[in-house]
């Protein structure tokens, strides 16, 4: 007789399809390739990369940040900030040519009078609302086109 194994039962809950740390990847992927992909857009929101070799949902987060947060929401200017200065602390620490342009997040924080921690939450919650929207809409099978922009 066989013993049932005890590695085949998994318990709990299903792990998310998409986590802050997965946006956050995405975001800092999407601004890292910014400085050499020609960007054409036709309307405002909508970009269109003209380099063909380009990974083709290279923009599909900044696009949906748009969709969630709202186009022109504060949480999404600190997302968005954050991943640009993200990108630019990384490009210049693997010395990449072309780095994103802008300072740093301290910069930022200083010339907009922002407190540090807030932006750090608001980028935490913006994350997560876009996380949890993504499995979401995974999970029901609805396309990114249906969402409506919601504030945070």
């Amino acid at each position: 007789m066989l013993a049932e194994n005890p590695l085949c039962r998994i318990e709990g809950p299903d792990p998310p399809v998409c986590t802050c740390t997965d946006v956050r990847r995405w975001l800092v992927a999407a601004f890292m390739a910014l400085p050499t992909t020609p960007i054409f857009s036709a309307r405002a929101g909508e970009a269109t990369m003209l380099n063909p070799h380009a990974a083709p949902g290279t923009f599909d987060w900044i696009a949906f940040s748009a969709q969630v947060l709202g186009r022109e929401s504060r949480a999404r200017r600190y997302l968005l900030t954050w991943a640009r200065c993200e990108a630019r602390r990384i490009a210049v620490a693997r010395n990449m040519p072309n780095p994103p342009g802008g300072g740093t997040i301290a910069d930022y924080c200083r010339e907009m009078s922002i407190d540090r921690r807030t932006f750090n939450r608001t980028v935490d919650r913006s994350c997560n609302v876009l996380a949890e929207r993504w499995a979401a809409q995974i999970g029901s099978g609805d396309n990114r086109r249906g969402l409506k922009p919601g504030g945070i």
